[in-house]
C-alpha cells in the first residue's frame, strides 16, 4: 500500500489542542497539533518551535488510559525507548488515532511496510549496500577452505535447511550422508556448520539447534558429524556442547521430544549448561527497566533497586560470560566448540557473534562489523521480523535479543574504549532501524526469505547508508595497533554500565551537555577539514611557482640576454588582476587550482554556545548537534544532511555540509570541470 492509499486510511490527519507531558516533568504539559502522516506521528509545537517525529514502526504499543480532568489519556511507547504521554480533548479523536496508529504500526503484510514506499527525495542509490557480503569472500577470509574443512553447497536451494544460508563450511571428512543425517535430528534442520574458524590454532566455533533426542533417541550420523568437528581440530582431544539454556529448560524441551545430547553417545565431549533465559523472560525483563527508567520522582535507592529488580543487568552478564566461556576455550584450551539454544536463531547469535568480536579485531571495524552482522544475524536466520514485531504477528514472539546483542558491544566498547573503529552513534543506528523498517537489511526471518521478497532490487540497504555518511559513526579514539590481539571482557558487575544515551536518550536531564566522544569528533573533524584546505593551498603555491618561472625564463632580449630591467610600480599593477578580476571564479587563470575559493572558517562554533539550530528546532542528546564541515555552524541533521567533497580536495572523504554551503560547492565543481 501506498502513501495515497494509507492516507486514505488515516480518519483523523490532524488533532488540535492535544497535551503532551515533558518528559522529565511529570506535572508539565504542552499544548499544541497531532498530525498523522502516512509514516510519521508529529506532535507540534504552537508557533512551531519544535516538533517530534514518530515513526510509526518505532511504535511497539498504544495504551488508553482512564478518563482524567484535562481529557483522554493515551500513551504511546516506542522501540526506541521514547513515551508520549497525549492527552485529548474528544474521546472520538482519540479512539481514531489508536486504531489509526496499530494499523500503520503493526501491517498485515510485509509490501506495506514503508521500506518498499522510500521517499523520493533519497540520494542514495538502491544498489548501494546490498553486495557488501560476499560469504565465500569472508570464508577465505577465515582460512577456509583448508586441509581440515570444506565449503558446501548442499544447501545452495536451501533444501537442507531453509533458514540455513546458501554456503555452508562442514569439516572435510563429514561426508553428504552424514550432514544431511545430521540435519534430519536438528530441531528445524539447523545442523551443526562453521561459524568462525580461528586459523592460529584451527579451533572452530559451530552452531546448530537443539537435537531431536527426546529421552533416548540417538542419531549416528549426527554423532559422526560431531566427531568430525572434533577431528577437524588436531591439536585437541576433545570438544565442547555449550547449550545457553538453563538446564531446566533443556529438560522440558526433552520431554517434548527435543533437548540435549547425551553424552553416552557423543565421544570426547565435554557438555556445559549456560543459563541464558528464553525470549519471554528478556521481554519482561525490558519492560521492567522501561518502567524504571521512564521520567517519573525516583530517588537513587528507589531506580538501584528498581533496574536490580528487572534483572537485565544480570541477563546482559549471562550472555558476555558465555561468550567469554567460548573464547577461552577456542583461544586459551585451543578446544572447539559447538554452541546450541533451542532452535539456535537467538541466544546462539548472540554468544557465536559477542565471541568472534572479542577474538578477531577485523570485526571491530566498521566494515567488519556490518559483516559479522550479515554473517552471524541475517544469514545464518535470526527472526528479525518476529522478534522487531515488523508485522501483525504474535506478540509473544518479540524480544529484545538483537538489542541486548547491540548493549553487549557497547559494554564491550566501554571497556576496551579505543579498540573499536565505530562510536556509539553506530550502535543507536542499528539498534533503531532493526525496528524502523524504512531499510530492507533487517526485514524477513532469513536469507531465503529475503531473495523471494527480492529487497535488493525493491528496497534500499542500510549500509548503504553507513557508508554514505561514514564520517559520523567513526569512533575518534579508535586506535588500530593498539588492539590487533584477543580481547577479554570482565564480566564483574561493577564494570557493568548502564547505557543513559540508550534508554533516556529523549530526557535531557540525564545527560552531560558534551561526551568526550563528541569532542573529540568535533576536533577531528576540524581538523581534516582544514588539511584539506592547507592541501589545496599549497597546491595553488607551487602552480604560481611553475608559471612564475616560466615567465622568468621567456623574458629573454632579442639577443639571448634576459632582461634585467626591474620595472616600476606602475608597470607592476599594469600586471596584476584587479579585485573585481579575483572575485569569485573571474581569474584570468585556466588551471582549476587557481581558481580562489573560500576556505573553512578557522573558529568553529563551539558546540555548548548553541542550545538550537538555525530553523529554530531545539537540540537535546537524540536530536543532536552536528558542525558544517564548511562554514563551522552547529545544525541540526536536517539542515546538514548533504554530504559533500570540499573544494578541490579529491583525496578527502565527503564531509557534512549545510544546504547553502553544499549548493555553492556544487557550483564550483561545476564551474571548475
Amino acid at each position: 500500500m501506498d502513501d495515497r492509499g494509507k492516507m486514505n486510511l488515516i480518519k483523523t490527519p490532524k488533532v488540535e489542542k492535544v497535551l503532551l507531558r515533558q518528559n522529565n516533568k511529570i506535572r508539565t504539559y504542552t499544548t499544541g497539533t497531532l498530525c498523522l502522516t502516512p509514516a510519521y506521528l508529529i506532535f507540534i509545537e504552537p508557533t512551531g518551535a519544535k516538533e517530534t517525529w514518530v515513526l510509526y514502526h518505532h511504535i511497539s504499543s498504544v495504551e488508553r488510559l482512564p478518563l482524567t480532568t484535562k481529557g483522554y489519556p493515551l500513551v504511546v511507547k516506542c522501540y526506541t525507548f521514547l513515551v508520549l504521554h497525549l492527552i485529548f480533548p474528544r474521546e472520538s479523536e482519540c479512539v481514531d488515532v489508536v486504531d489509526t496508529v496499530k494499523m500503520l504500526s503493526h501491517p498485515e503484510r510485509y509490501n506495506e511496510l514503508c521500506a518498499f514506499h522510500p521517499p523520493s527525495h533519497w540520494e542514495q542509490p538502491m544498489h548501494s549496500g546490498w553486495v557488501m557480503y560476499d560469504a565465500m569472500g569472508e570464508y577465505v577470509r577465515m582460512g577456509v577452505p583448508n586441509e581440515y574443512w570444506g565449503v558446501s553447497s548442499l544447501n545452495e536451494l536451501y533444501k537442507l535447511c531453509d533458514s540455513y544460508p546458501r554456503f555452508l563450511c562442514f569439516p572435510k571428512n563429514a561426508t553428504d550422508d552424514v550432514i544431511t543425517g545430521s540435519a534430519k535430528f536438528r530441531s528445524k534442520h539447523r545442523l551443526p556448520a562453521l561459524s568462525y574458524y580461528y586459523k592460529a590454532n584451527s579451533s572452530a566455533i559451530c552452531r546448530s539447534a537443539q537435537p531431536l533426542a527426546g529421552v533416548s533417541k540417538r542419531s549416528q550420523e549426527d554423532e559422526m558429524m560431531i566427531q568430525a568437528i572434533l577431528q577437524a581440530n588436531p591439536n585437541s582431544s576433545f570438544m565442547y556442547i555449550m547449550d545457553t539454556r538453563p538446564k531446566l529448560n533443556a529438560m522440558a524441551n526433552r520431554a517434548a521430544g527435543k533437548g540435549y545430547e547425551n553424552t553416552g553417545f557423543y565421544n570426547n565431549v565435554t557438555y556445559q549448561f549456560i543459563g541464558i533465559q528464553n525470549i519471554h523472560i528478556m521481554r519482561e525483563s525490558l519492560q521492567k527497566l522501561v518502567e524504571v527508567t521512564s521520567p517519573q520522582q525516583l530517588s537513587m535507592s528507589q531506580f538501584l533497586t528498581g533496574l536490580e529488580g528487572s534483572g537485565w543487568f544480570k541477563h546482559i552478564r549471562s550472555i558476555l560470560l558465555t561468550s567469554l566461556h567460548i573464547v577461552k576455550a577456542v583461544v586459551d584450551e585451543n578446544t572447539s566448540v559447538l554452541v546450541h539454544c533451542s532452535d539456535g536463531w537467538d541466544r546462539t547469535a548472540q554468544t557465536c557473534s559477542l565471541a568472534t568480536l572479542m577474538i578477531d579485531p577485523f570485526y571491530r571495524t566498521l566494515h567488519g562489523f556490518m559483516i559479522l552482522i550479515e554473517k552471524e544475524w541475517l544469514s545464518f536466520g535470526h527472526k528479525f521480523s518476529h522478534r522487531c514485531g515488523h508485522l501483525n504477528t504474535e506478540p509473544r514472539d518479540v524480544s529484545p535479543v538483537f538489542g541486548q546483542f547491540i548493549e553487549c558491544v557497547w559494554q564491550m566498547k566501554n571497556q576496551f574504549p579505543t579498540a573499536f573503529e565505530f562510536n556509539d552513534d553506530f550502535l543507536l543506528t542499528l539498534h533503531d532501524h532493526a525496528y524502523s523498517c524504512q531499510y530492507g537489511t533487517f526485514l524477513g526471518n532469513n536469507e531465503k526469505e529475503r531473495l523471494e521478497m527480492n529487497l535488493q532490487s525493491t528496497t534500499y540497504s542500510l549500509w548503504g547508508l553507513i557508508w554514505q555518511r561514514l564520517n559520523d559513526y567513526i569512533n575518534p579514539l579508535y586506535d588500530e595497533m593498539s588492539h590487533q590481539d584477543v580481547i577479554k571482557v570482565s564480566v564483574d558487575f561493577k564494570q557493568l554500565r548502564y547505557w543513559t544515551g540508550l534508554y533516556n536518550r529523549f530526557n535531557e536531564a540525564a545527560h552531560p551537555r558534551e561526551l568526550v566522544e563528541e569532542k573529540v569528533s568535533c576536533v577531528t573533524q576540524q581538523n581534516v577539514c582544514l588539511d584539506s584546505h592547507i592541501s589545496h593551498i599549497t597546491k595553488q603555491i607551487e602552480v604560481l611557482k611553475m608559471k612564475l618561472s616560466k615567465m622568468d625564463s621567456n623574458e629573454v632580449t632579442h639577443n639571448g640576454w634576459a632582461d634585467t630591467s626591474v620595472p616600476d610600480d606602475r608597470e607592476l599593477s599594469q600586471d596584476l588582476p584587479s579585485p573585481e578580476q579575483c572575485d569569485g571564479h573571474q581569474l584570468e587563470y585556466n588551471d582549476p587550482l587557481l581558481q580562489p575559493v573560500r576556505g573553512v572558517e578557522f573558529n568553529w562554533e563551539p558546540l555548548r554556545s548553541v542550545s538550537q539550530c538555525q530553523c529554530g528546532s531545539p537540540f537535546s542528546f537524540a536530536y543532536r548537534k552536528y558542525h558544517c564541515s564548511r562554514c563551522g555552524h552547529v545544525l541540526c541533521h536536517n539542515c546538514v544532511d548533504k554530504q559533500v567533497t570540499l573544494p578541490f580536495h579529491a583525496n578527502h572523504k565527503p564531509q557534512r555540509c549545510c544546504k547553502s554551503c553544499y549548493k555553492e560547492i556544487r557550483l564550483i565543481n561545476k564551474r571548475t570541470t
